[in-house]
């Protein structure tokens, strides 16, 4: 995983490979941003949604530990209540058994652990035009998702409660499936410039944000990134074996 080859990445010097990059908008580390910070004044969501909670590993390695975290769960997911099943989860099963990742011991979550209408994420942001127009209220301090959109503040405990899972099982890496779980955990927007890279988590601790590919984009005729997706995995296995 060496390599001396340092670049500029949307205006911030990345680390060479094997380092990790800085979130490009202020982090909001739980040392700064308290677990009172971010539960605080949340309105309830405007309507009940199918619920999957994060799949907890019965057996977890004592060090060394491995959170996965993709988008929001399908309606598959909603009513087994466990994220990455059907094809999706297959998909991500014999990839990770691949990369040499043990499903079994790993956290598994979403961002959101609501089901969103259509399976449409964008659900849970608006742009500060509609929300105005629907008196919808935003919480601005996660920054835009995508190039306008912002969070929906009745939606802030979901990351307010996976931030609190992750200081939970301390992790020594953190795999971002996709565009949502990069932006929730870095700040970052573009997963096809992002993935592979190490980036700080903006949740807090210590351990280093690896984003790749959502299996849901692989199974859209995407095979030929397999490799590169497994890559990407195994840098995540290796960078948990070395802590």
């Amino acid at each position: 995983m060496g390599g001396a080859t340092t670049r500029i990445w949307r205006g911030e010097r990345a680390a060479a490979r094997g380092g990790v990059a800085k979130p490009t908008r202020p982090p909001l580390y739980l040392g700064v941003m308290t677990q009172n910070d971010l539960f605080a004044d949340q309105p309830a969501p405007p309507q009940p949604l199918p619920f999957a909670d994060y799949a907890w590993p019965a057996d977890p390695p004592a060090a060394g530990r491995i959170v996965i975290v993709g988008e929001a769960p399908g309606a598959e997911e909603a009513r087994l209540g466990r994220p990455f099943v059907g094809r999706s989860g297959k998909l991500l099963d014999e990839t990770l058994a691949a990369a040499g990742i043990d499903r079994s011991r790993c956290l598994v979550a979403n961002v959101f652990r609501l089901q969103p209408p259509g399976n449409k994420v964008g659900h849970f942001f608006a742009s500060k035009a509609r929300a105005k127009r629907e008196g919808l209220a935003l919480d601005e301090r996660w920054g835009a998702f995508g190039t306008s959109d912002r969070l929906l503040a009745a939606y802030s405990g979901e990351l307010a409660a996976l931030a609190e899972g992750l200081a939970r099982f301390a992790p020594a890496a953190i795999i971002a499936l996709g565009r949502t779980p990069t932006w929730a955990l870095t700040g970052e927007n573009r997963i096809t410039e992002a993935r592979g890279q190490r980036f700080l988590c903006r949740l807090g601790g210590a351990a280093p944000v690896i984003p790749t590919y959502h299996p849901s984009f692989i199974l859209r005729g995407q095979y030929g990134l397999i490799p590169q997706w497994r890559a990407d995995l195994e840098q995540a296995r290796d960078i948990a074996a070395a802590a």
